[in-house]
């Protein structure tokens, strides 16, 4: 079970990453109310990912992407 020091922690590190999460999901879906669902999302998933936490920035924006992609293409395939 995480912490709540840990979930702040993570936190912090995650807002870092926000921006980037949500211009990825919305160049992909084409729409704001899609892509905010979608980072969310995704945001949520990597807080639960204990391995995005002790990887190095590279790493880090990798998983970010393809956490976002999958959050995205799992959206479009819920409303269509």
């Amino acid at each position: 079970m995480i912490l709540v020091v840990e979930i702040k922690e993570r936190l912090l590190v995650l807002k870092k990453h926000e921006d980037v999460c949500y211009s990825i999901c919305l160049y992909m879906l084409q729409c704001e109310a899609m892509a905010c669902e979608a980072a969310k999302a995704a945001l949520y998933n990597l807080m639960k990912c204990d391995s995005f936490f002790v990887e190095d920035s590279p790493t880090k924006s990798i998983l970010l992407r393809k956490e976002s992609m999958k959050c995205a293409l799992q959206l479009v395939k819920l409303k269509s």
